[in-house]
């Protein structure tokens, strides 16, 4: 019987650390995404604008917009 109730236990405290260890790890990539993201944005909005602004001027070309 006793070993019946520790696997319960085992199951609820392995579940709530699962969820703590998820949710830390959700946290850290977003702080590392930002932290990383945040000193190239300038460049990749620099390097995209002139891609989206070509295929804004064909499709309007084609008459799509």
């Amino acid at each position: 019987m006793e070993q019946v109730k520790f696997a319960e236990t085992l199951k609820e405290n392995n579940a709530k650390t699962a969820a703590t260890f998820a949710v830390m790890m959700a946290m850290i990539f977003m702080i590392t995404f930002i932290v990383t993201v945040f000193p190239i944005a300038p460049t990749l909005i620099i390097l995209a604008a002139p891609a989206i602004l070509m295929n804004l001027g064909w499709l309007v070309f084609a008459r799509v917009v």
